[in-house]
């Protein structure tokens, strides 16, 4: 394969900026930054997050930031996981497996507590806190293989140049590389697709100017067909709270954050077909694509916790929608083989595409909490929010693009829900927790994203002004995925993706 070739091609880029009508995008993008890997302190992953009305712990305070004003002393916390993702693809009755293992710099904060000396204030305390924290783990690979689909991954190609009518002359460059960006300018994206299709002989030209005709196999069984995924990258947060302490029973509390996303994925469509093919026509394609976005988001939160009576809390807390502004660069290439014919094609443009900002603003949430706390020796916690995916925007609404991706949130995205459970008993130094989570598929009708289950344990000891925090979580939940995501996939049969993902974290805490 030229994988190798692919990748090394693109540390020798040329670069084309300018109005390129934006690429594909698909339904799972928008998980990548509305979605969490609910990531924090050992001792929140512990209790599955279940602190909205408990505060007192530095990953609270991304649930409610009211919960600052529970912290008695100053504390500094750092927080370390290592994660394993266990990915299994079943595509056309076959199942193929591919694991992950990497570790994470899950959180590190700190917050400050300035008590009041006044006793008839009525702010008796306020907290000021700082804290780091890896949002979104994306770091992954996977790969999806299986025998008789009947759609060939050349109808991709063909569907681009048939829908987008490129003139010949604009595919027919004698300079892959300008070539490549001709037809970008020409007609964007679709046509950059039109253009690797025509210079990999997947299509040939027809006999009107702008028509073209199949030089692959079609409505026949394809000996192999799938892709090889490998992502990486994050999204993380910094966040800074401010929280008061009104009267003996109200906590109050803001946070203003700063989202950053950095990801790069990799990924390789592949096919081999042996029937049904005449002289000439494809039997190999590797379809290979480089993504990298980037960019940078904000998002603040308000929040309220009651002192009900002297064991029971309870909690309001809104997430607002996150505005991220975001840049992609998109390399791409193509290798193809031809059927009794010992010439194979490799176009590789040598070009990043370089695609104007675009703005996305995720979904605003609402949680509300409720905790009990017994005897000062344990506690239970339950969180439920609520979040309406179908609000979810990107813009520019004039790129046709992105307003055809914000008709479909709209139609195929509701209002899901979160159900976070938790508990802690402590004896002497030594505190056990453990917890449980459930979140609600955001979609109607295809299950792009499915409902995600999740436990959780972990153990905390003591010492001094120190405490030492660890957890176990287990994370399962089920995904769609094709040979080639699109937002409108009505070329290929989907992949049911089922991703288990185990997370051991470790946090040390120091009052000072």
């Amino acid at each position: 394969m030229y994988i190798n070739k692919f990748i090394l091609g693109v540390g020798a880029t040329l670069l084309t900026i300018g109005a390129l009508q934006a690429q594909e995008n698909n339904p799972l993008d928008i998980s990548r930054y509305s979605d969490s890997d609910l990531n924090g302190t050992a001792r929140f992953r512990g209790m599955s997050g279940a602190f909205g009305a408990v505060g007192g712990d530095l990953s609270a305070l991304k649930i409610n930031p009211a919960g600052g004003a529970i912290f008695n002393y100053n504390q500094a916390t750092f927080s370390l996981s290592v994660v394993n993702k266990d990915n299994k693809i079943n595509y056309l009755n076959q199942t193929t497996s591919k694991n992950y293992t990497g570790v994470d710099v899950g959180q590190v904060g700190a917050i400050f507590v300035f008590n009041s000396n006044d006793p008839s204030a009525l702010m008796k305390k306020f907290t000021v806190g700082f804290n780091y924290e890896s949002s979104k783990n994306l770091n992954n690979d996977y790969n999806m293989l299986g025998a008789g689909q009947s759609t060939s991954l050349g109808e991709y190609f063909y569907q681009s140049a048939i829908q987008h009518q490129v003139p010949h002359d604009i595919l027919n460059s004698p300079n892959i590389h300008e070539g490549y960006m001709n037809a970008g300018y020409y007609q964007g994206f679709p046509g950059q697709q039109a253009f690797l299709g025509y210079e990999g002989f997947i299509i040939n030209p027809g006999q009107a100017d702008g028509e073209y005709t199949r030089n692959f196999g079609s409505n026949t069984d394809i000996y192999a067909q799938g892709k090889y995924v490998s992502s990486s990258g994050y999204n993380s947060k910094f966040s800074g709270n401010f929280a008061a302490q009104l009267g003996d029973r109200i906590f109050v509390g803001g946070n203003l954050n700063l989202h950053v996303v950095d990801f790069t994925q990799t990924s390789h469509a592949v096919e081999m077909n042996q029937s049904s093919l005449n002289k000439d026509m494809i039997q190999r394609i590797e379809f290979s694509n480089y993504l990298y976005t980037y960019g940078t988001g904000f998002s603040l939160n308000l929040g309220v916790i009651g002192q009900v009576t002297d064991e029971l809390r309870a909690g309001v807390a809104y997430e607002s929608p996150t505005w991220y502004n975001l840049h992609d660069e998109l390399t791409q290439g193509l290798y193809t083989t031809r059927f009794n014919n010992n010439e194979d094609r490799a176009i590789y443009p040598d070009v990043v595409n370089i695609y104007d900002r675009y703005r996305l603003k995720t979904p605003a949430k609402y949680t509300g909490s409720l905790a009990y706390v017994f005897n000062k020796r344990g506690l239970i916690s339950v969180d439920y929010g609520i979040k309406d995916h179908s609000n979810a925007k990107f813009s520019p609404k004039k790129d046709n693009t992105y307003s055809m991706l914000n008709d479909f949130y709209a139609a195929e995205m509701k209002t899901a829900s979160e159900l976070r459970i938790g508990a802690e008993y402590r004896v002497k130094q030594v505190s056990f927790r453990a917890g449980y989570r459930y979140e609600e598929s955001p979609y109607k009708n295809i299950k792009y994203t499915g409902d995600l289950n999740s436990f959780s344990a972990g153990i905390g000891y003591e010492f001094g002004n120190s405490r030492l925090d660890f957890a176990y979580s287990h994370t399962a939940r089920d995904y769609k995925t094709s040979v080639l995501d699109l937002k409108a996939n009505d070329l290929y049969s989907y992949g049911t993706w089922k991703m288990k993902e185990n997370w051991f974290s470790l946090s040390y805490n120091i009052n000072f």
